[in-house]
């Protein structure tokens, strides 16, 4: 399969969840091959429902859009960032060990509470839980490793 055949989300041009579950089932099989090691970022953003209904769609996918950017910024070129859901992202991190993916996470965390939107007259922030996994201590397979990092902090 192709990056292109698995999608894109088109508010945020992140991967698609399809993409990382195919990116997953690929970096297992560098793990157990070749002993390479990588982390799962999973970052939830709390109150964007909120955001989208006290301030409307635009607000939201503005918020959306700037969060994807804001992620981004903290990634390096090899690591593979996802949209999984409305309030949702993954970061497939190889080469990366628990400690180092932690660390993003709080970066990205840290990032995101000093930002405040401005909507309208009103200036909001969104709260950011976020969770980390990594091949193979906490698992082998792609929903085990999902559902480690889905333990957010």
């Amino acid at each position: 399969m192709t990056e292109g055949s698995l999608g894109r989300d088109p508010l945020t041009s992140l991967n698609s969840r399809r993409y990382v579950l195919h990116e997953l089932e690929r970096h297992i099989e560098l793990q157990k091959r070749y002993s390479r090691p990588f982390s799962v970022l999973l970052l939830y953003f709390d109150n964007l429902q909120w955001v989208e209904d006290e301030f409307g769609d635009n607000a939201g996918d503005s918020a959306i859009e700037y969060l994807a950017t804001l992620i981004k910024t903290h990634l390096r070129d090899v690591d593979i960032a996802c949209r999984c859901a409305e309030d949702e992202f993954v970061v497939i991190m190889p080469e990366t060990d628990k400690q180092a993916v932690q660390t993003v996470g709080e970066r990205i965390a840290d990032s995101v509470q000093k930002t405040r939107f401005k909507v309208g007259e009103a200036s909001v922030t969104v709260s950011v839980g976020f969770g980390t996994a990594s091949c193979p201590e906490d698992g082998v397979e792609a929903e085990a490793l999902l559902q480690a990092a889905g333990e957010y902090k």
